[in-house]
């Protein structure tokens, strides 16, 4: 248990068991949240799954302090925040959660899903993958996915490697628009 934390623990639920019986919460220790005490310290990595009620905005939050002050893991070159336009970097993350930033290049739509693109080159280049039956999520969230098309963002998931590195989202909390003149690289 982290320093300063004793006492009684809660479990607060924040999903019914999923198929396989696993209940996804936080844990409270004299009310403070285990999950915001180990973001905040530099822990842990904020990682936004489907069906999950956290406070991912104050989670991200203090996980931008704890980065930018280099706490915990974030001292560490091998989590710091991804550069999209380092294509080969990227790919050499396949299979594991990562936090990737870029300059959106381009944003396009298909039949069943929609795309952000960092580079020219699709086959090559950095692509962030949105599927149709998750963009209601992002439509409810007011998330226009077309609005980032020359912004900066910083997205976080599993890295898989199609042609070029994919990172495929599902929730709107794991996208992130940047503010004007922030890359959201490195730390």
């Amino acid at each position: 248990m982290p320093a300063g934390l004793s006492g009684e623990a809660t479990l607060v639920e924040t999903t019914g068991p999923d198929r396989h019986g696993q209940v996804r919460g936080d844990l409270f220790v004299d009310g403070t949240s285990l999950s915001r005490t180990l973001v905040s310290a530099g822990a842990a990595r904020v990682r936004p799954v489907p069906g999950d009620r956290a406070c991912y905005a104050t989670l991200l939050a203090e996980e931008t302090t704890a980065r930018r002050s280099a706490l915990g893991l974030w001292s560490e070159p091998g989590y710091s925040v991804a550069d999209a336009s380092d294509a080969a970097a990227v790919a050499r993350l396949d299979g594991t959660f990562a936090i990737v930033a870029g300059h959106v290049r381009h944003v396009g739509s298909g039949r069943d899903r929609t795309w952000i693109d960092f580079g020219k080159a699709w086959r090559e280049d950095v692509t962030v993958v949105i599927s149709q039956r998750d963009l209601s999520r992002f439509v409810a969230a007011g998330q226009p996915l077309q609005a980032l098309e020359g912004g900066w963002v910083r997205v976080r998931g599993i890295v898989a490697v199609r042609d070029g590195p994919v990172i495929e989202v599902t929730e709107p909390a794991a996208l992130e628009r940047l503010p004007d003149g922030e890359t959201g690289i490195g730390r």
